[in-house]
């Protein structure tokens, strides 16, 4: 269980969302790979280094496939390296494709751990402050896929036991594991969306005055983290056009000073340093015990 996940779910979105705006909105090598390391630091909290090794492993041959992919196809840029088909491989784009795939699998690193803190309850937190109809089907499709995963695995694991896939052509073989993914998502769609009719008959929306549980509620911890965004947001906004780089036609010489850096890093490192700390203090109060 992650501690950072217990902050309100509408801030955890607000955060998401800032740090990834930061980070294609500046496009400046050292935020992204403080964005880069914020993503793949606080991964590893929620899944283990182990578990962080392998995906990392994963993802440095897509950074490598996109930093050298770039400059292979864009040849803007003043300072040329060396020329590839008679096409000029420049500093500028090298540049840019390397802070793009560092871009890119910092997305991915955040996305999969937001996704991870993210579950159907704060969902429903959230969507149903907008509409009760729209929180129940944003429910559906978001634990379709895990449902859909976990039932095709018991299913081919079951028919494979016992001889299923075991036939000399391999268009049988298709057809069949075919015909069992095809049974397997109608099954799957039968189990998850056949809920807004259970709900219906209950009553969930139908009046405009029903009542909610809320377990998540708005606490001093959530306001400290949401006078902290707004800082921040405000520290941007006027310092926008420092944050910025520009790489064609020429690299822009945007030099930050070390301040920036520092709360560029407290906002990147924030869920990593948060769960360090209610680590430490977990431990500590074990060892009271």
């Amino acid at each position: 269980m992650s501690a950072f996940s217990n902050f309100h779910p509408v801030l955890l979105l607000v955060y998401m969302t800032v740090v990834l705006v930061t980070m294609f909105s500046s496009f400046h090598p050292i935020i992204v790979a403080l964005s880069l390391v914020g993503g793949i630091l606080y991964f590893s909290m929620l899944h283990g280094v182990r578990a962080a090794s392998k995906d990392l492993l994963y993802y440095f041959f897509v950074f490598l496939f996109i930093a050298l992919a770039y400059p292979s196809y864009v040849h803007n840029g003043f300072t040329p390296l060396f020329f590839l088909n008679d096409h000029a491989v420049t500093r500028e784009a090298v540049t840019k494709g390397l802070v793009l795939a560092g871009a890119i699998v910092a997305t991915c690193f955040w996305m999969k751990s937001y996704f991870e803190i993210f579950t159907t309850n704060k969902i429903l937190a959230v969507v149903t402050k907008v509409s009760a109809n729209l929180g129940i089907l944003v429910s559906m499709l978001w634990r379709f896929i895990p449902i859909f995963k976990t039932k095709w695995q018991e299913k081919h694991m079951a028919q494979r036991g016992i001889g299923y896939y075991k036939v000399s052509s391999r268009f049988v073989k298709f057809h069949r594991a075919f015909a069992l993914w095809r049974q397997t998502l109608v099954q799957t769609a039968e189990f998850v969306f056949v809920k807004p009719d259970v709900m219906k008959a209950r009553g969930y929306g139908m009046t405009k005055a029903r009542t909610q549980y809320k377990i998540m509620r708005f606490t001093k911890r959530d306001g400290v983290l949401t006078a902290g965004l707004v800082l921040f947001l405000l520290y941007y906004i006027g310092y926008f056009t420092q944050h910025q780089t520009q790489y064609y036609p020429e690299i822009s010489e945007q030099t930050l000073g070390t301040g920036h850096y520092v709360i560029i890093s407290l906002l990147m490192l924030l869920p990593f340093i948060y769960e360090a700390k209610e680590s430490v203090k977990w431990r500590y109060l074990q060892s009271k015990i």
